[in-house]
């Protein structure tokens, strides 16, 4: 934003509830869920491990902010292990999960992840504010697409790929956000206190 940061957010003070209705489909890799009110694409992501990008691609959502009330989205499943060796040892056969997908560009390490939202709370701005919900790139915050980060660690305008939250693109900065730290924009107030602090989460440097 122009004006630094009042705070990032608060520990979580309250859970997300998401109500989705699940039915197994009749393809094995995927499950049907009904969006439920309060459901957003980030919680449910969250919520079957998830990324996304991984839901959006699945569903060919162009918009994650857009889903509704009633809409039916596919969920892929993943397949919980998957032996990457034939060695002997047991020791070499992984998970899917464990097996590292970070090929994308230049690995920055192990980074804290918190997020925030366009109000008050975390911005200092109200809605009638100019310069509300413009971040320091001069773009207006997006979900599922806007970041905020240390311009000396990733320069602003750079696509970054997160571990657990997929890509996103460095357009804002921050008074708290130093380091190895990114501020994961949300729009929904609940959603982002939800998303708390996660620590040690790895971030590659696209382009």
């Amino acid at each position: 934003m122009k004006t630094k940061r009042l705070l990032v957010l608060f520990p979580i003070t309250a859970v997300l509830l998401l109500g989705a209705f699940v039915n197994q489909s009749s393809a094995e890799n995927l499950k049907t869920v009904r969006v439920q009110h309060g459901d957003t694409l980030y919680g449910l992501a969250k919520k079957y491990r998830l990324t996304v990008e991984q839901i959006a691609e699945a569903n060919q959502i162009t918009d994650p902010a857009l889903i509704h009330i009633g809409q039916q989205l596919k969920i892929p499943i993943l397949k919980t292990k998957t032996p990457i060796h034939t060695n002997k040892d047991s020791s070499s056969t992984m998970t899917s999960s464990e097996v590292s997908t970070f090929s994308r560009g230049k690995v920055l390490g192990s980074f804290t992840l918190t997020a925030y939202t366009s109000g008050y709370e975390s911005t200092g701005k109200k809605p009638d504010d100019p310069f509300y919900g413009i971040t320091s790139s001069g773009e207006p915050v997006q979900d599922g697409v806007t970041v905020a980060v240390d311009p000396k660690v990733i320069p602003i305008g750079s696509r970054v790929y997160i571990e657990g939250i997929g890509y996103r693109i460095a357009q804002d900065v921050g008074g708290a956000i130093k380091g190895k730290r990114i501020d994961v924009y949300i729009s929904d107030l609940q959603s982002a206190k939800a998303f708390g602090v996660q620590h040690g989460k790895q971030v590659e440097l696209v382009d």
